[in-house]
């Protein structure tokens, strides 16, 4: 046989991939990988597609037709029709010494005599006499730490910043001539934090208070003596003293009504009283009662010992109380939820992993229900009711008809041609 003759290959659409036609993926060009092994090119695209395995080209010449675009395109257009890397049409048109479609902004450097005259005068004004935008002479100041000279900003003396914090910003701004949100970014600025007014140190009562309280409304009194509206009536209420205009609303409480507060449920306590439930909660936590609930058990030792060495719900169901107030004990007793992420897991424990769901064997087991995911997962196993494709079946698609390799697997048609859709493997034809 003459060697000039080509070698006919014989066709193999559809065939299964050998090992060694799977080595040349990306490594050989799609057409010659096709034309040696009979296949087509776009099987042999998908095959390298559905792999992930990226075409390998070698460096080639600048052909005369790709120079005339440089420059009529961006780079990054150039880059994607010529499949070349941006930085290098990037490169090959500087050398040639072609202009980009998008020029870049010619900036002006600073001088060092320009750079002498920041903070000697206003930013606007510097602007207007080096030609600049007064945003590039503030950047370029900011940047070097140089400090405004604009004589409308007032600068902060060691006096100010001591006071910072101390009081409320709306209350040192009306002391220091300033803004309020200038007094407040300055003290974020600094990383001091903001005065609460709530936590103020405790103050005594007076003899000379008390006698306001009942006599004025509660606002008003809280006015004159400098405190909160709520520490005033909190007062009053625990000495006893009626509201100056008490309503139906507000119907001052009597000492046999103290007495009843604490001793039942709010709930049944507000139903005698005829009061709101919210009321009698508040009147009983006034006077640091603690709730009388019927439902409350005490903890015996024997029960804090069960907890944190097994699940908060078999803990309750041992102890027979609820599986919040577990919770609440064990944060209470700051016992970290038992870690079961170190379980030595047996032979026939991961023999139940997918034959039921994950929160019945984590029951079964005694053990977390993310513990037990974790572990199927690892191992591969589907959830129960789901079905996950293996290698082996992934490897059939496209070899025969939908129908076919559906019959073969014992799966639908549909999950055939979903999974062959989402594996970008195409369809199988006949020769």
């Amino acid at each position: 046989m003459p060697t000039w003759k080509k070698r006919r290959v014989k066709r193999r659409w559809g065939a299964p991939w050998t090992l060694a036609e799977l080595k040349r993926l990306g490594k050989t060009p799609d057409s010659v990988l096709a034309r040696r092994t009979g296949r087509t090119i776009q099987e042999v695209v998908a095959m390298r597609e559905h792999r992930r395995i990226k075409m390998v080209t070698a460096p080639r010449r600048w052909t005369a037709r790709e120079i005339r675009l440089l420059g009529k395109f961006a780079d990054a257009e150039l880059a994607r029709r010529f499949r070349r890397p941006a930085w290098n049409v990037q490169a090959q048109r500087a050398s040639l010494n072609i202009p980009s479609l998008h020029p870049r902004v010619k900036t002006r450097y600073w001088k060092p005599a320009e750079i002498k005259l920041l903070g000697t005068m206003p930013d606007a004004a510097l602007g207007r006499r080096l030609n600049r935008n007064r945003t590039s002479v503030q950047d370029k100041r900011l940047k070097l730490g140089i400090p405004n000279a604009n004589p409308k900003i007032k600068r902060w003396t060691s006096a100010e910043i001591k006071l910072l914090g101390t009081l409320p910003d709306a209350e040192l701004a009306r002391q220091f001539h300033r803004k309020e949100q200038a007094v407040a970014g300055h003290r974020r600025k600094l990383g001091i934090p903001k005065p609460n007014p709530k936590h103020r140190p405790h103050r005594p009562w007076s003899p000379r208070e008390i006698k306001l309280l009942g006599r004025f409304f509660d606002s008003e009194v809280a006015r004159r003596l400098d405190r909160t509206q709520h520490e005033v009536s909190r007062r009053r209420l625990k000495l006893g003293i009626a509201s100056r205009r008490p309503t139906q609303k507000q119907r001052p409480w009597t000492p046999a009504e103290d007495k009843l507060v604490g001793t039942g449920p709010d709930k049944e306590i507000a139903r005698r009283l005829k009061r709101p439930e919210y009321s009698v909660r508040q009147r009983r936590n006034l006077f640091n009662r603690p709730p009388l609930n019927p439902d409350w058990k005490p903890w015996t030792p024997d029960e804090e010992a069960l907890v944190g060495k097994m699940r908060d719900e078999e803990v309750a169901a041992r102890t027979g109380h609820s599986a919040k107030a577990v919770t609440h004990r064990r944060l209470a007793l700051g016992l970290p939820q038992p870690n079961s992420r170190f379980h030595s897991w047996r032979p026939e424990e991961e023999s139940l992993l997918g034959t039921d769901l994950d929160k019945v064997i984590a029951r079964r087991l005694n053990l977390d229900r993310s513990v037990i995911w974790q572990r199927r997962t690892d191992l591969g196993i589907p959830p129960l009711g789901r079905n996950f494709w293996k290698a082996d079946e992934v490897a059939l698609l496209g070899t025969a008809s939908d129908d076919e390799v559906a019959r073969r697997l014992g799966r639908s048609l549909q999950s055939v041609k979903l999974q062959r859709f989402r594996q970008k493997i195409p369809v199988w034809r006949p020769r």
